[in-house]
């Protein structure tokens, strides 16, 4: 679907088949499972195209998919979320039923600029620098000095001044210029300051070693910051390798320097895999491997973990990223296929390099025994006029000399 300019994957610990994405219009669509309604209206259990979220009002700014549920910030800075309501999920009562297929505003929040969701609960930053939550708090990841789930907004106890959020499946963080805090569950380490806690119901500061972090990113059960260079800090769960240190193992404390990686600007995570954005365009991945996390079309087995960044030759010209679960997805420029048969072959693979493409050039013999084809494009595939993204796989078939040589 042309004209994306943000996705979001729900990455939380149940289920997270789905994927939320908002166009340049201010439209919302999504597509995957719909067991809890989380696109919306329809009254089919899944979607294998994109379909819009129907109900929310125009000018839509922010979007973010939690496991099982779906929020959104409007122009006018109201939050409104759907699907799941297990646990208070989508900040006001749903009479009838768990879940709510079409969209509603969450009452008494106004001036909101973003919203995070994670395994049946929510998080809103106001753009007074408040954050406020609700939903499932078993292991505190609301915040609020509290293990009681909250079906409408409450005050978490970060206080003021905090510039971004994040949820993971059933933590979240938070940042301030010179200080990042998390709360919620700790199993895994996923607070980052070294407690072997269970988990926290009031937000600590991570260790000091985030403190000048420009982004902060929560996996399902691991966690990043991005430092002013671009190179990263990681900590919590490492069961794949999904923190980029160099190998698979036991959950991480506190924040390790990520070896070898600068540049990045933009970083999300999923379960279990991790995925990173340089200024040039170019990809990099890591984690587990079983899903085809590399895109190169080899399958690996259940098994394969991927613990060191690792570049994906086969898509190009990245402008933003986002993950759901094990799923990868990005955002790139189409590219429209040029008519190449009859060209000659330098001047075929020129054109398809210089826009991005991954190319496979066969061979076919020239059923002339004169030859005056040899060198040529006999076909192509995708045929001209195709649009397709940036790295995709195309192949070429050149004409070289006649079975028996040419006269």
């Amino acid at each position: 679907m042309r004209g994306r300019r943000e996705q979001s994957g729900s990455t939380g610990g149940r289920g997270g088949g789905y994927v939320l994405s908002l166009r340049s219009d201010g439209t919302v669509w999504g597509w995957g499972d719909n067991d809890l309604h989380q696109l919306g209206d329809l009254t089919q259990p899944s979607s294998f195209a994109p379909v819009q979220i129907h109900g929310l009002p125009p000018g839509i700014v922010q979007v973010a998919a939690g496991t099982t549920h779906g929020a959104a910030v409007a122009a006018d800075g109201s939050v409104w979320t759907w699907g799941s309501n297990d646990h208070g999920d989508l900040g006001y009562p749903t009479p009838g039923g768990n879940s709510n297929p079409t969209p509603h505003q969450v009452p008494g929040l106004s001036g909101v600029k973003q919203v995070a969701a994670g395994d049946n609960f929510t998080v809103a930053l106001l753009s007074s620098g408040e954050v406020w939550t609700w939903g499932a708090n078993g292991a505190g990841q609301l915040g609020d000095g509290t293990r009681t789930d909250r079906t409408t907004p409450a005050r978490n106890l970060t206080g003021y001044g905090i510039t971004q959020v994040s949820a993971g499946a059933d933590f979240a963080l938070a940042r301030r210029p010179g200080s990042v805090w998390a709360w919620g569950a700790n199993y895994a380490g996923q607070l980052g300051n070294g407690s072997t806690a269970a988990d926290s119901a009031t937000p600590v500061i991570v260790d000091r070693r985030t403190q000048n972090a420009t982004q902060i990113v929560a996996g399902s059960y691991h966690a990043f910051v991005v430092d002013p260079d671009g190179s990263l800090w990681a900590w919590g769960s490492n069961t794949r390798g999904q923190l980029g240190l160099g190998s698979a193992g036991p959950a991480i404390r506190m924040p390790q320097k990520v070896p070898g990686l600068a540049g990045v600007t933009q970083l999300t995570a999923g379960t279990e895999v991790s995925m990173a954005l340089r200024a040039d365009g170019t990809l990099l991945v890591w984690g587990y491997e079983y899903f085809g996390l590399r895109g190169d079309g080899i399958p690996r087995d259940s098994g394969s973990s991927l613990p060191v960044p690792t570049p994906v030759p086969t898509v190009s010209g990245v402008t933003r990223i986002a993950m759901s679960s094990y799923t990868v997805l990005v955002l790139a420029p189409a590219v429209i296929m040029p008519g190449l048969v009859g060209e000659l072959r330098a001047s075929a693979l020129g054109q398809l390099h210089a826009l991005g493409l991954s190319v496979q050039e066969l061979s076919v013999p020239d059923p002339d025994r004169r030859c005056d084809h040899v060198g040529l494009v006999e076909s192509q595939n995708p045929p001209p006029g195709t649009v397709v993204g940036p790295g995709a796989h195309v192949t070429i078939r050149v004409y070289v000399p006649a079975q028996g040589g040419c006269f």
